[in-house]
């Protein structure tokens, strides 16, 4: 969530992020929202001014007692403040209700770097790694060669769970295992804490991270009202809500496991085919807690990090910083970064880092002590990486001309000894 006083100091910087965004339609939203705010502010006055009327009624009425005074009138004129009073205090709260909301649906101000752009056509591509592989046969897609292999079998998740799901087995199942221990090890060895947290949170958490109320409709939600949640950002990032760091605590760096669940809504088609798009997935997300000083270093460090992996798997990469209108709704800047996949022959995005600043933090009530001051602290996430994509691009960039795929070389101690599917 965004200051609310940056609204009320300088609405412009607010209108010109949501254009640059392409929502054009959320002008009207601050609009909105100041002229609420006024009514609200004139409302809180006007409440005070009754309350002090109140008292200095009550401490005239005792002292007129004492001497003996009538103080009818005087009694029946304090009578009628406390109503009045509940009057405003009640349009107050339905003012701020309003404020809260077109505070939720506002998203975060975009950092002075983010390029502008309508979509991913506009994103800057800022770096490429490795050679593209060559084949000197005919390569196959992931879901030709995970068939082949009985590794990955569409065809019994569909009759378990519908389209967009899967299963892996066997060698499959051991070559995801391998690389979520891997994963983890890396970040776990450069002071990572790793968290195991909850995959069915509440309402609250789910706004902390500003994936309330914008995309409710996107996620899967249990009778009980507990959301599943769509990435591990979700809970880990809500670990300190309701907390103050003390000086000297910060950075906290975090890394989490969890499957992810996502409705995938009016995503379909041929670009679906195999374990591109899923309702569930798996990911290993960094979450980190740090200095707003430092925040952009951070972010830095964090895509670092993430390309590293991809470095060690020894897979080719791009990363591309996002345009205005493709940042995401809580992010001030966002870094993605695509594998390739041979045979696919296209980028698929496995890691998208970003620094949210104060955002989520407001919403949290998350902050570090500064001396006697206390300030909001600036949350970072950043897959490290997602699973099915980098299993796509392993399978498809190490398959052999024999229809077997090789496991990189710094998968092996995590597979046993195995060096190849087949």
């Amino acid at each position: 969530m965004i200051d609310i006083n940056l609204i009320r100091q300088d609405p412009e910087i607010v209108k010109k992020n949501v254009m640059k965004r392409g929502k054009k339609e959320l002008v009207s939203v601050i609009d909105e929202l100041i002229k609420n705010d006024v009514s609200y502010r004139k409302h809180k006055i006007q409440a005070e001014k009754l309350r002090q009327t109140r008292n200095e009624l009550t401490e005239e009425i005792r002292r007129l007692k004492k001497e003996g005074n009538d103080v009818k009138r005087l009694i029946k004129e304090a009578a009628d403040v406390p109503e009045r009073i509940k009057e405003i205090e009640e349009k107050m709260g339905e003012l701020e209700g309003k404020i809260n909301y077109s505070l939720s649906i506002l998203p975060n101000i975009l950092n002075k770097d983010v390029p502008v752009g309508k979509d991913s056509n506009d994103n800057e591509e800022i770096k490429i790694f490795g050679k593209k592989v060559k084949f000197d046969f005919e390569p196959k897609p992931h879901w030709e060669l995970g068939e082949k292999l009985g590794i990955i079998d569409m065809e019994r998740a569909t009759k378990l769970a519908g389209a967009g799901f899967y299963v892996l087995k066997g060698k499959g199942a051991m070559l995801q295992r391998a690389l979520i221990n891997f994963m983890i090890d890396f970040h776990v060895r450069d002071g990572y804490t790793e968290i195991n947290p909850p995959q069915l949170v509440n309402k609250k958490t789910v706004f902390s991270s500003g994936h309330l109320p914008k995309f409710e409709t996107e996620m899967y939600k249990t009778n009980e009202e507990l959301y599943l949640i769509p990435t591990a950002e979700v809970p880990v990032t809500s670990l300190h809500a309701d907390e103050i760091f003390e000086s000297g605590k910060l950075p906290k760096y975090y890394v989490s496991f969890t499957e992810c669940y996502r409705t995938e809504r009016g995503h379909h088609g041929a670009e679906t085919r195999g374990i591109f798009r899923l309702h569930q997935f798996e990911k290993v997300e960094m979450v980190k807690f740090v200095n707003p000083s430092k925040s952009y270093d951070e972010l830095e460090d964090m895509t670092r990090r993430a390309e590293k992996i991809l470095e060690l798997l020894n897979l080719p990469y791009r990363t591309i910083l996002l345009c205005s209108g493709d940042t995401g709704f809580a992010s001030a800047k966002t870094y993605d970064i695509e594998v390739w996949a041979g045979a696919s022959g296209r980028y698929l995005e496995v890691s998208s880092c970003s620094n949210c600043t104060d955002f989520q933090a407001r919403r949290m009530k998350t902050k570090f002590r500064d001396g006697v001051e206390s300030n909001y602290v600036h949350t970072l996430n950043g897959s490290g990486l997602a699973l099915p994509r980098l299993m796509i691009a392993i399978i498809e960039n190490y398959q052999q001309k024999n229809g077997s795929i090789k496991i990189p070389d710094i998968l092996i101690p995590y597979t046993g000894g195995i060096k190849e599917i087949k």
